[in-house]
């Protein structure tokens, strides 16, 4: 239901790479794929950090980008979905493949090294989980009489 909540909320979701961050809490990103069907690839914002909450944009590279303009500046929802495809954190889903390295974690006594890595990947397939079902979601809306 979150899921659903924080597409409501957003005016603009896509994978975006961060280009340059700025020491004034702005940063630029380049749309990659627009992902609610309303972004031109390649499109620029400039966006700017909230001032108190994650997601916090640092450092360049690929994100998956929810959020809206406010004043003239892309800004991320607070608390939000947004996530770098780096460091993936976000509440996971129940996906099958998720919920399997979940019981894998929660069974076997792993060393933190171990538990780490399929922590990330239950985080990066998450955040794969979630492109594909935003990429279904847009096309059935751009292309409605297409079967999926």
């Amino acid at each position: 239901m979150e899921q659903q909540q924080r597409e409501m909320q957003s005016e603009c979701i896509f994978i975006g790479k961060v280009i340059k961050v700025n020491d004034d809490l702005t940063y630029k990103i380049q749309v990659v794929e627009s992902l609610d069907g309303g972004d031109v690839q390649d499109n620029i914002y400039i966006g700017q950090n909230w001032k108190t909450c994650y997601p916090y944009i640092e450092e360049n590279g690929f994100w998956l980008f929810y959020g809206r303009i406010v004043d003239g500046f892309f800004k991320v929802n607070r608390c939000g979905l947004s996530r770098p495809f780096d460091h993936p954190f976000a509440s996971l889903s129940d996906s099958d493949e998720v919920q399997k390295l979940s019981r894998k974690l929660d069974s076997e006594n792993l060393v933190e090294k171990e538990a780490d890595i399929i922590f990330k990947q239950m985080q990066l397939m998450d955040l794969a989980n979630e492109i594909k079902a935003l990429r279904r979601r847009r096309d059935s809306y751009l292309r409605p009489n297409k079967i999926n």
